[in-house]
């Protein structure tokens, strides 16, 4: 069976990795696309690819330089990955076992479309929102602080919450200086006037492909991973933004091994 392609957009949701950057990738000799299109120059990636994206990610994100990047993904050897890592600070060996495991991982053979995956259709949904541009560890500040604001401005105005918290995300990650983010609350029924600095969605309803991440935020990358290798496997993504849905989170529990988030990617499937 051949291995599906993913075009760089939805490349760049699955493995977390702009657009930008996967293009300054390829430029560079790392993470080089499986296709590039002679004509529009559109490049396109195999769903195994992002075994050695999630690599480039986890060693990026220890600021590891390219130039040892590479030598890491060219080795593919646990002790190459120990001695760039040892060169660096505390706070990079730390993360010693977790890029080892990754890198260990890249010689796996499970298929990809084993991976669990449902499919749902949501309904449409009326919310109260707030908007903002956010990058880096903004995240987990942005969402709370906008869910305290909302959920504030639904009690005043007397609404009925009709759902979990949810965060709304682009389908593609266009540069690392910032993505747009929605935080919203699902109501019954919103004024059209709810307040400055908040937002009134009506959100239609979507087919979606759906995974559970149960655990803290730091490594829902890793769900992604398999959500997006299971949409490339069985539809096309709509464009449509994608949904997490904040079930259980810090505002109901301590231990970020209890959070229960669902990862809702809007599709269309191909034909059974």
């Amino acid at each position: 069976m051949t291995e599906p392609l993913m075009s760089i957009g939805t490349f760049s949701r699955a493995s977390s990795i702009s657009i930008k950057a996967l293009r300054a990738y390829h430029a560079q000799g790392i993470l080089e696309p499986a296709v590039v299109d002679e004509e529009t120059g559109f490049r396109s990636y195999h769903v195994g690819q992002l075994a050695d994206a999630a690599v480039v990610r986890r060693l990026r994100d220890l600021d590891v330089p390219l130039a040892a990047v590479r030598e890491v993904l060219a080795a593919r050897n646990l002790e190459v990955t120990r001695r760039v890592l040892a060169e660096h600070t505390a706070k990079m060996r730390s993360e010693l076992e977790r890029a080892e495991r990754i890198v260990a991982e890249l010689s796996r053979t499970e298929p990809a479309d084993e991976t669990p995956a449902r499919v749902v259709r949501l309904p449409p949904q009326i919310a109260i929102a707030v908007s903002g541009v956010v990058s880096g560890d903004g995240f987990a500040t942005f969402l709370e602080g906008s869910y305290a604001a909302v959920l504030a401005r639904v009690e005043a105005l007397g609404l009925r919450v009709a759902g979990s918290p949810t965060g709304l995300y682009q389908a593609e990650i266009l540069d690392e200086t910032g993505e747009p983010a929605t935080a919203y609350v699902p109501v019954e029924e919103a004024p059209a006037n709810v307040g400055a600095g908040l937002l009134r969605l009506e959100l239609p309803a979507v087919t979606a492909a759906v995974l559970t991440h149960r655990g803290g935020y730091d490594s829902i990358d890793e769900r992604y991973q398999a959500l997006g290798a299971w949409v490339a496997h069985h539809g096309r993504p709509t464009g449509a933004p994608v949904r997490e849905v904040y079930l259980v989170g810090p505002r109901e529990v301590d231990d970020p091994s209890a959070y229960r988030t669902d990862i809702c990617w809007p599709v269309e499937l191909d034909d059974v």
